[in-house]
């Protein structure tokens, strides 16, 4: 594919939108941006991009999105919501306004959609069914597929997994007890390659899940003690029985309810935090002449706390 041919893109202005923008742009391709507020999005202009004002839900602006394209990198998403019906009509429901869209104005466009690795196991979670089901409308579309499957993506400008620093600069570090999970983590500037990668004509299709070089994941102590380092703190483990994360999520969800505000910890991302195995499964991997990560998980922490330290973010 030539870098002239404009790539659309949705969840532009997000943590990982943001970041693949900023790839796609170095490697010189025109984009069109899907954003619900052109303001919100004025540094992307700078970039050249084509901005197309709207949302998930507005058939015309998803319709002009796509038009003339050669792909479109679907990320937008949420991650939490007020209700597991609010989720899946955001994640599913806007994934199925895409595909319909893209029947309309570019059939053959090839369509790069961003999931999770809690698609694996929809039944954890009210998240993990809405990623499960977005997978379900994008293989509806009649153009070339590649669905990516990210785990932990951590770096510069999350919010997220900023609270993993906070903690891990605290004077003591949690530590489940009995937890042997397993969770790969990826740098967004490696998952953002990676999807770029999947974003030319000649690119494989099919389900991707992505990490970096460690696949088989680290253990939540591993994380912790990395994160601790980072910060440049000295590890102080806490043991915290898994009952007693159950009731912490259920409290938090509780009172997210209390105010209406979505909690990011509810007792089904316990319940995703907990299950066994989040590790990268080598059947699913992209061909390493296509991708690899170049990022581990020390340096890619040390980035990542200097980002946030130089925005003042963390003490």
């Amino acid at each position: 594919m030539n870098p002239e041919c404009r790539i659309a893109l949705t969840g532009a202005t997000g943590f990982l939108g943001s970041h693949v923008a900023q790839i796609l742009t170095a490697k010189g391709f025109k984009l069109s941006a899907l954003v619900r507020d052109p303001k919100r999005a004025e540094h992307l202009q700078v970039k050249g991009m084509r901005m197309v004002a709207g949302d998930l839900f507005d058939a015309k602006a998803l319709q002009e999105l796509v038009r003339d394209c050669s792909c479109i990198v679907h990320i937008a998403g949420a991650i939490k919501a007020k209700s597991g019906k609010e989720l899946l009509q955001i994640n599913s429901g806007g994934t199925a306004n895409l595909i319909k869209a893209c029947a309309v104005s570019n059939p053959q466009i090839r369509f790069v959609h961003i999931s999770s690795v809690a698609a694996r196991e929809p039944q954890l979670s009210d998240y993990a069914n809405s990623k499960f089901a977005s997978e379900i409308e994008a293989r509806r579309h009649n153009g070339a597929v590649a669905i990516v499957r990210p785990n932990a993506v951590y770096g510069p400008n999350d919010r997220e997994t900023l609270q993993v620093f906070q903690v891990a600069n605290g004077l003591f570090h949690p530590v489940l007890v009995g937890s042997a999970a397993r969770i790969a983590m990826i740098h967004v500037a490696d998952a953002a390659k990676a999807i770029t990668a999947l974003c030319y004509d000649d690119a494989p299709t099919g389900l991707f899940e992505i990490s970096d070089a460690i696949s088989a994941g680290y253990s939540w102590t591993e994380i912790s003690q990395t994160a601790v380092s980072s910060v440049g703190g000295k590890y102080r483990p806490v043991r915290v029985p898994k009952w007693l994360f159950h009731t912490i999520g259920f409290i938090s969800e509780y009172i997210g309810k209390l105010l209406g505000q979505p909690a990011i910890l509810n007792s089904g991302k316990v319940r995703e935090i907990l299950h066994g195995d989040w590790s990268v499964q080598a059947d699913l991997q992209i061909p390493p002449e296509i991708w690899k990560a170049e990022i581990d998980l020390e340096t890619g922490f040390c980035n990542t706390v200097k980002w946030y330290r130089e925005q003042d973010w963390l003490k």
